[in-house]
């Protein structure tokens, strides 16, 4: 169980799980077809939960009079979290969605400029919006006027041998196994599933880095059961 494994180790563990051959020359004919099962797998598992080890934040330089940008190489809109304006000494958080209200107050259209800026939407060919547009460029000595985008990164190239996988090894192997075994209507298809369910439900809660406090301070305890009342309890990240 492992992050960083090759996809060359993969898709040798692949072979294992679903019952194939371990020689590479006895199976070229099902290589493809095993290394596409494991790159979709390992793209809809990402899709489908923030992996903490994942969360990056990156930064943009504003400019003056720019009001779409380029989105880093390493993200991609559907996975930004959060979007902050540093405006002098303090983070703000920005809203999200530009429409008729904000361009009724500071037409973008027209070039209206002003600060600071309050809200951001998607654009096309992976670009951001900004609204107003900045009527001042960043500062690059103190990042005043920066803009930091926080959320998931995308995978890591996953196509050569040598290419590292972004998730957990055993995770990518169940799912593609289970996929793989029932298309193939195996007996054991629904066992290697459930194994990888389990598996996800494991790393999920090992992954939630979270405590309990009881308001007022002390910890949680099992005695308030037999006073008949319950302490407010609130979950902490």
């Amino acid at each position: 169980m492992a992050r960083g494994t090759s996809l060359g180790q993969l898709l040798e563990d692949l072979r294992s799980e679903v019952g194939h051959s371990l020689q590479p020359s006895l199976g070229k004919s099902t290589r493809d077809v095993l290394i596409n099962t494991l790159q979709r797998t390992q793209r809809r598992l990402w899709d489908d939960y923030s992996w903490p080890f994942l969360r990056v934040r990156r930064d943009i330089s504003i400019n003056i009079g720019q009001r779409y940008y380029s989105l880093p190489s390493d993200m991609v809109f559907e996975r930004i979290e959060e979007v902050e304006y540093k405006n002098g000494h303090i983070w703000d958080k920005l809203a999200y969605g530009v429409g008729r209200t904000q361009y009724n107050q500071h037409d973008s259209d027209r070039g209206i400029q002003s600060h600071p800026i309050e809200r951001y939407a998607a654009y096309e060919g992976n670009m951001i919006e900004f609204w107003p547009i900045p009527n001042r460029n960043t500062n690059a000595s103190d990042g005043d006027g920066e803009v930091r985008l926080h959320g998931i990164k995308n995978l890591s190239p996953f196509v050569a041998e040598n290419d590292l996988a972004d998730l957990d090894d055993q995770l990518v192997v169940l799912y593609a196994a289970g996929e793989i075994l029932s298309r193939q209507k195996q007996a054991d298809a629904q066992n290697k599933l459930a194994q990888a369910q389990a598996h996800y439900s494991r790393l999920k809660a090992r992954l939630s880095k979270t405590d309990s406090f009881v308001i007022g301070g002390g910890q949680p305890s099992d005695s308030y059961r037999s006073k008949g009342s319950a302490p407010i309890i609130l979950s902490r990240v």
